[in-house]
């Protein structure tokens, strides 16, 4: 019993982490990066909302992108003078570029203090657009 649930379990885990299909050559891919401690997810594409964690492959053009980004923050002094817990900001970023069909594009972001610095990036890592923020708070 134990073993078929075990097993259950692995094919459900190993399911949800299948690699993406490869790229048509006449559409667009952009993936997010957000590194440790932080959680970027698709939010608006053109203006329309995303219902995915992900954008989709996308026909190559010029494309307006939001994602939200939610990092981690150091907390601050307490009125007691204790050091309180880190909290959650949460940042719209956007970005608007030229894609180009067949290629792969990355949004990566990381914090600088309280402010979230994010960029278009190509395939080899070369940094095309930078992202401009359009507001963040703790719930955005």
């Amino acid at each position: 019993m134990l073993t078929r649930m075990l097993l259950s379990l692995t094919l459900l885990l190993a399911a949800c982490a299948q690699p993406l299909p490869p790229l048509p050559a006449d559409l667009v891919r952009v993936t997010l990066d957000s590194g440790t401690r932080a959680d970027m997810r698709a939010y608006r594409l053109d203006g329309e909302l995303v219902r995915q964690l992900r954008f989709p492959d996308l026909p190559p053009g010029t494309h307006e992108l939001q994602v939200r980004y939610q990092f981690e923050v150091p907390g601050g002094m307490s009125g007691l003078g204790q050091l309180s817990e880190p909290r959650r900001r949460t940042c719209i970023l956007g970005i608007e570029g030229e894609l180009s069909a067949g290629e792969h594009y990355r949004v990566t972001a990381y914090r600088l203090g309280w402010q979230p610095v994010g960029y278009l990036e190509d395939a080899a890592g070369e940094r095309l657009v930078r992202a401009r923020v359009i507001r963040c708070g703790p719930g955005v």
